[in-house]
Parts: structure tokens; C-alpha cells; sequence
């Protein structure tokens, strides 16, 4: 008893020093309310007291020293959860493992301050490939050393996954020709079609369990393309007619805004004016397209052109 009673009022310093423990462990002072050290300390809550203080909450009745704020910032202390974006969050995540290992070139299995950081950075490289990172946030990754050619040595199903979300944020749906080429010189449209086979009983594997057809379902996976294409069409019309009577534009920002079925209206809008500067949409889609105010990309002439009509 006399043993917990001591745990119970420990010192400023002893509190410190469990941080700190934790930031080492973790890679970041992001502490769960409820997080319990292996001795009993409830360091959660203290580290909710110290945020508390620092806030001016009224319930606190003192508040925290400036010499006690200079030591938490220097394990990286949050301050205010609320102002830290989800973006931010893994850049803190990023940060802690460089910490530790010196540099970012994290495993694709990594799990990092309770985060799947190696999943996670796999998919920015997809992003980025595929043109779909900001320029902030590219700046971000490579004022931390990102390498964007690092490849799993193994081209697991999940990372042909990543490598379809991607092209699903682009161009708004899954329909992959077969001679595709990802970015990365990755055979995404076989791989499509290998799931197909899969799944219409054509082929046979135990790679396509139901957790990951209902993955394929949640970007859009199509898998009957001769049905399937012009249903899916017709509905991302709708939904871009419904958006456009609310609110009296066309859905293009913010980029990451998504129909009711997850398929990305920008994508897909870009990919329609695409085809339509190509000709390449039948007449009667093209008439809808254009009652939506969807109108051709502008071509930019190539170098020879522009000198002729110089």
C-alpha cells in the first residue's frame, strides 16, 4: 500500500522523466487520456493536466512554469490537440522516427507511435508519382529526406492496392486498360483484370478474400467493365447534378471532396474534359456534360504547332 501511495504524488521531475520514457518509446508526447505506465503512473492524465495549465483552463488551479513548458517543448509537446491536423500528425510521426533511426526510409510494415507510417509513406510515393500531393506537402516530405523511388522489394497485394486507390483519386473510377502502366512502370491494369478473373470464378487463388473484394469495392472496383461502365457513368452524372442544385457550382474544390460511392468528383471531372478535347465521349454523353458546364481541356498546342500559328 505504503508503494502506490508514493506513485500516487510524484514529483514534477519524476513525471518528466516517464515522458520522456514515452516520447523515446513512441517517437512523439501524443499520450492517450487513459495511457497507464507499466508502474501504474497514469501519465495520460497528467500530460492532460500540463495541456490543461499551459490552456488556462479554469479548473486548474495554478498554472504551469515557464521552466516546465521549456522542457515538455523539448519532447515535442502538443499543446493544442485540436489546431494539430491530421497531416501534421504524421509529420510528427515522421519526425520521431528519424529521431531514432536517422531518416525516413521507413519499412512498409512499419508501425510507428501507433501508426501504419510505412503504409502510410507508401502511399504519399503513389501520390506523388501520380501528380495528386500539394506543393506544401511536398516540401514537407522532402525537407525530410523523403526518397520518393524507394519500392518494396515485394509488390505485395496491399501495395498493388495503394497502387490502385491512387489511380481511382486520379481518374475517379477503376476502369484500367489492360496495357497500363502505373507511373512507376507498375502493371496495374493486368493486375485489375487479374482480380476479375479471381472473382468471376475464371481463375483460382486465395489471395481475394472477402475483406479485400470489399476493399476493391470502396474505390470503386468495377467487376463486370461491360455492365458496370455506363451505370457507373450515368450515376457520378447524377450526383454532380444534385451537388450543382445545392450549391450552384460544379464540385472541383476542395480536391479530396467525394460522391456518395467515394469516386472523386475532380478526378472524374478532369478525366471527362480530357476525353472530350480528345473527342472521344459519344454525343449524346457530351450534350449531358455540357448541360453540367463541362467543357473540353484546353489542348496545349505542341512546340511546332505554336510556331506555325506564329
Amino acid at each position: 500500500m505504503a508503494a502506490k501511495k508514493k506513485r500516487q504524488f510524484l514529483d514534477w521531475e519524476e513525471w518528466y522523466l516517464l515522458a520522456a520514457r514515452y516520447r523515446d518509446d513512441h517517437g512523439d508526447l501524443l499520450v492517450p487520456k487513459d495511457y497507464v505506465c507499466e508502474g501504474g503512473e497514469r501519465l495520460g492524465r497528467w500530460i492532460e493536466r500540463q495541456r490543461a495549465k499551459y490552456n488556462r483552463v479554469p479548473s486548474m488551479k495554478s498554472p504551469i512554469e515557464p521552466w516546465q513548458i521549456e522542457y515538455l517543448d523539448r519532447l515535442g509537446m502538443v499543446w493544442k490537440l485540436k489546431e494539430l491536423s491530421e497531416w501534421e500528425r504524421w509529420m510528427e510521426a515522421l519526425d520521431g522516427y528519424a529521431a531514432r533511426h536517422g531518416n525516413i526510409d521507413v519499412p512498409r510494415a512499419c508501425e510507428f507511435a501507433g501508426l501504419r507510417l510505412g503504409d502510410w509513406l507508401n502511399k504519399q510515393r503513389l501520390y506523388y508519382a501520380y501528380g495528386q500531393l500539394s506543393p506544401e506537402e511536398i516540401g514537407d516530405l522532402e525537407r525530410r529526406g523523403v526518397n520518393w523511388s524507394l519500392r518494396p522489394r515485394r509488390q505485395a497485394w496491399e501495395d498493388w492496392f495503394a497502387e490502385a486507390e491512387a489511380y481511382y483519386r486520379a481518374h475517379g473510377d477503376l476502369m484500367v486498360k489492360l496495357d497500363y502502366l502505373t507511373p512507376r512502370g507498375g502493371k496495374l491494369g493486368f493486375w485489375i483484370y487479374k482480380q476479375r478473373d479471381i472473382y468471376m470464378g475464371r481463375k483460382k487463388s486465395p489471395c481475394l478474400t472477402p475483406e479485400r473484394i470489399e476493399m476493391l469495392n470502396g474505390i470503386g472496383m468495377v467487376w463486370d467493365p461491360l455492365a458496370g461502365r455506363s451505370d457507373a457513368w450515368e450515376r457520378m452524372v447524377r450526383y454532380i447534378e444534385e451537388y450543382k442544385n445545392r450549391n450552384g457550382r460544379l464540385p472541383l474544390w476542395p480536391r479530396e471532396l467525394k460522391a456518395p460511392d467515394g469516386r472523386s468528383y475532380n478526378g472524374w471531372i478532369r478525366m471527362q474534359r480530357q476525353l472530350l478535347a480528345e473527342g472521344s465521349v459519344p454525343p449524346e454523353k457530351a450534350e449531358k456534360l455540357a448541360g453540367l458546364g463541362i467543357t473540353p481541356a484546353r489542348r496545349t498546342p505542341r512546340p511546332q504547332q505554336a510556331e506555325a500559328q506564329a
